[in-house]
C-alpha cells in the first residue's frame, strides 16, 4: 500500500509540476515556456500537495474531504532518492489522520500514532529504484524528457493562457498565469501515462488500470465542467512555485441515492513550493519498532474506517465515524493521527465490511448491514 501511495503521488505531482506549457501565444504563453522549459532544477525546499473535495447537497458527506502530501525534501544527487520526511494526511467528516513516511536516501521510515518503523530494505529500494527509473531520462529536471516518457504532452491540453498579475506566494514575488483545459485531450494524455507506468518502474503502477475505455473517458470529458488550470512563476526566476487545477463535476441517478443526495462536488487540486532550494536537514527518527507492528496496527485501522465510511454511505453515520474525540468508532491519538479507538471492534467492522460486500452495490441491501456496525 505504502509503495502505490507513493508512487502514485510521486507521479502526481511529477506531472503536475511540469505540466503547463500552452499553445496559445501572448505574453503568458512565453512565460509558460519560461517557466517549464530549461534548467529550473528544484533540490531542496518543503512541498505541499493537497487535493480537497467539497460536495454539495449529500444528507451523509459533510464538509470538504482532503488529502495532503508534503514537508521538507533534501537532493542527493541525479538518480538518487530524495532525503524527505513527508507527511501524508487525510480528513473526512470530521475525523482526521496522518502518518509520515521519511527517506534519508539509504533507509526508510513511518511514523504512525506516535511510533516510527523501518521500511523493509527491499521496500525502500523498490522505491528508489522507481524515482531512478523517472528521473534518468535526459531533460528530466526541466520536464521534457519524463513527460515524453510517460507520453503526457500539456500542449495539447492548455488553452488560452492569460496573465492574471502579480502575487506573493511564499514570501516571493509571482506571476499568476490562468489557462483553460481541454479535458477529452487531457484524458487522452492520461491514458498513454496508464499504459506507459508500469514499463518504467513507477512503484505502485502495477495495480493500475492500463487504460480507460474510448467511451468512458468521452463521458467524463461531457461531465467535468469549469475545469481551470492556474501557476504561479516567480517574477525573477520564472520557477514555479504554485499550480492548481479545479473542475466541478455533478451526480446523478444511483451514485448519487448512495451518497446521500449528493448533487455536485468541487475538486481542487493544489501544489505548492516553499523555501525553495534553501538547505533541508533530514534525520532518521529514533526509536524504531518492527515493521509488523506498523502493518497491523494500519490494518486495524484501515477496517475500522471502512466500516465507518461505508455506515456513512448507508444511513449509519452515527454509529461510523463520528469525529476525533469522544466515544465515535475513531478516536484521535498521538500527534494528531487517527487511531483505531472506541466502542466499535474488529470483529463489527469485519462483518460490517462483509456484508457491505455481498450487497453488490444494492443500495437497500446495504442499508440493512448499518446494525451490524453495533454488534447486532
Amino acid at each position: 500500500m505504502l509503495r502505490t501511495a507513493l508512487g502514485l503521488l510521486a507521479a502526481v505531482a511529477a506531472g503536475l509540476a511540469l505540466a503547463a506549457c500552452g499553445s496559445s501565444s501572448g505574453e503568458a504563453t512565453t512565460l509558460l515556456h519560461q517557466t517549464f522549459s530549461g534548467p529550473h532544477r528544484i533540490n531542496s525546499g518543503n512541498l505541499n500537495f493537497r487535493v480537497t473535495v467539497n460536495p454539495s447537497g449529500s444528507s451523509t458527506l459533510k464538509g470538504p474531504i482532503t488529502i495532503s502530501f508534503g514537508g521538507p525534501f533534501q537532493s542527493l544527487g541525479t538518480g538518487k532518492l530524495p532525503a524527505s520526511a513527508f507527511t501524508v494526511s487525510i480528513g473526512a467528516m470530521g475525523s482526521n489522520g496522518s502518518l509520515t513516511l521519511t527517506s534519508t536516501g539509504t533507509h526508510g521510515y513511518v511514523t504512525f500514532q506516535g511510533d516510527s518503523y523501518e521500511l523493509p530494505q527491499a521496500t525502500f529500494q523498490r522505491l528508489e529504484s522507481s524515482f531512478t527509473q523517472l528521473g534518468s531520462s535526459p531533460g528530466a529536471s526541466s520536464g521534457s524528457g519524463l513527460l515524453g516518457k510517460l507520453g503526457i504532452q500539456p500542449q495539447h491540453w492548455l488553452t488560452n493562457p492569460q496573465v492574471v498579475g502579480d502575487e506573493t506566494v511564499g514570501g516571493v514575488t509571482t506571476t499568476h498565469i490562468r489557462a483553460g483545459i481541454n479535458v477529452a485531450a487531457l484524458l487522452n494524455d492520461f491514458n498513454t501515462f496508464l499504459g506507459r507506468a508500469s514499463s518504467l518502474g513507477v512503484s505502485g503502477a502495477g495495480s493500475l488500470p492500463h487504460g480507460i475505455s474510448q467511451a468512458t473517458r468521452n463521458r467524463i470529458a461531457t461531465e467535468v465542467q469549469n475545469p481551470r488550470f492556474d501557476v504561479w512563476t516567480g517574477t525573477n526566476d520564472k520557477t514555479i512555485r504554485r499550480l492548481q487545477i479545479t473542475l466541478s463535476l455533478p451526480v446523478s441517478g444511483q451514485t448519487s441515492t448512495l451518497l446521500g443526495g449528493l448533487r455536485s462536488a468541487v475538486i481542487a487540486l493544489t501544489m505548492q513550493y516553499a523555501d525553495l532550494n534553501q538547505p533541508q536537514t533530514i534525520t532518521a527518527p529514533s526509536p524504531v519498532l518492527p515493521y509488523s507492528q506498523f502493518q497491523a496496527k494500519l490494518r486495524t485501522l484501515l477496517q475500522g474506517l471502512q466500516g465507518g465510511l461505508s455506515g456513512a454511505l448507508s444511513g449509519g453515520a452515527s454509529s461510523g465515524l463520528s469525529g476525533t474525540s469522544g466515544s465515535g468508532t475513531t478516536g484521535t491519538s498521538g500527534s494528531g493521527t487517527t487511531g483505531a479507538t472506541g466502542s466499535g471492534t474488529s470483529s463489527a467492522y469485519q462483518a460490517y465490511s462483509q456484508c457491505i460486500q455481498s450487497a453488490a452495490g444494492n443500495i437497500t441491501k446495504m442499508q440493512q448491514c448499518a446494525p451490524l456496525l453495533n454488534g447486532k
